[in-house]
């Protein structure tokens, strides 16, 4: 009798180990699993880190780069946190793992702008060049104007004044590129074409798309002035003195104004 006991015995352990083989998950299985649980974390990262929760992104995407560690999507999102909280070197070494696993547009516009921040300008015109070759990108608008102030702060004047004019022509709502070549023509003492192009961005200020600063209003008031607009050269006065009025560019319209009234 004990031995038939001791033969069904095995006969279901033998059965349940045959089972235990036959309901195996495949390695694909497990490697989609992976895949959408390292994506998982990555987004519970991002979702963090734009709640300014900096340790739990942290937390979050270092579980990601466990699962995968050439998680291109977790190094960008750590790239970014280091960049919050200052730690410089580590957020370049983020970013460039980022791009060696990953060469995406959204990437080298990030570095761009990282390194843009940092002060390196030849770094993130090549950022940006290579941003700009993807027509299709959904911000190529802001890239062109980025770029036209990297070339405009590298002395490559002439790129700059093309790059405004592409980001506008893309986007006729992005108030710093008319700045910039309403300051890049005022520079050249071309004053018509500098008028013309701060009243394209005051048009955006009257429609509440953007606002002045005292910068602005400085540069206006000499703008209209030349152009013989005296009702915008009161306007733009009074809006100077009523905002800004402990500011250097009010200080330099009472300057300019005391030498106008001494001639």
């Amino acid at each position: 009798m004990r031995k038939a006991v001791s033969k069904l015995s095995l006969l279901l352990l033998s059965l349940l180990l045959v089972g235990c083989i036959t309901t195996t998950i495949s390695p694909y299985d497990d490697k989609k699993d992976l895949a959408k649980a390292e994506q998982t974390y990555v987004q519970i990262g991002y979702g963090y880190f734009e709640q300014g929760n900096m340790q739990e992104a942290k937390r979050a995407l270092t579980k990601a780069l466990d699962i995968n560690s050439k998680s291109a999507g977790a190094h960008m999102g750590l790239a970014r946190v280091y960049d919050r909280e200052l730690e410089y070197d580590l957020a370049e070494h983020h970013f460039k793992k980022a791009l060696r696993y990953e060469e995406t547009t959204e990437g080298h516009f990030q570095f761009g702008v990282y390194l843009y921040n940092r002060g390196d300008l030849k770094g993130a015109y090549r950022e940006f060049k290579d941003v700009l070759k993807d027509t299709i990108y959904v911000r190529r608008a802001r890239a062109f104007e980025y770029q036209g102030v990297v070339a405009n702060r590298l002395e490559k004047t002439d790129e700059a004044i093309g790059y405004f004019k592409r980001a506008v022509t893309l986007n006729p709502m992005l108030a710093n590129s008319h700045i910039g070549l309403t300051n890049i023509y005022f520079a050249q003492q071309d004053y018509a074409a500098a008028y013309k192009q701060y009243n394209e961005f005051v048009g955006l200020v009257r429609g509440q798309l953007s606002r002045h600063s005292a910068a602005t209003l400085w540069l206006g008031i000499q703008l209209a002035d030349m152009a013989g607009d005296s009702n915008a050269v009161s306007s733009l006065i009074l809006q100077l003195r009523n905002q800004f009025a402990d500011s250097a560019e009010y200080q330099n319209y009472l300057k300019w104004k005391a030498e106008k009234d001494a001639s």
